[in-house]
């Protein structure tokens, strides 16, 4: 396991918040690049979350897209979600190996679309 991960695996076991019925949500900032469309990418998410959930931890992810609706974003423009059940799970995912047929469904992700940056956020539901 990296030593980012363990970082943060640290940080959300230290906090002073309860975890305990908190998901992870993981947000990349994503752009359709030129030609491809939301169709497009739904697509290819569909087959990059079938593949992805056959990994130690994937099989309880969940991926969604945010499309803008009204926001000020740029043409193309969305966020990819992932959301894990707990900051252990996420840890097991994102530190597992990745298989060929992941390192495929990520380079067939990337000819759709492309992320600058990403932010793990700690959901918790309000009762």
């Amino acid at each position: 396991m990296n030593m980012m991960i363990k970082t943060i695996l640290a940080t959300f076991m230290l906090s002073s918040f309860s975890i305990a019925n908190a998901n992870v949500v993981h947000v990349w900032q994503c752009k359709l690049h030129d030609g491809k469309t939301e169709a497009d990418v739904m697509k290819v998410s569909s087959a990059w979350l079938a593949t992805h959930k056959s990994m130690k931890g994937g099989d309880e992810i969940e991926v969604h897209h945010d499309f803008p609706l009204v926001a000020n974003a740029e043409d193309g423009s969305f966020n990819w979600v992932m959301i894990v059940p707990n900051v252990e799970t996420w840890g097991v995912f994102e530190g597992g190996s990745h298989s060929s047929a992941a390192s495929e469904a990520d380079s067939a992700w990337n000819e759709v679309a492309s992320c600058k940056g990403s932010a793990l956020w700690n959901s918790v539901k309000v009762e």
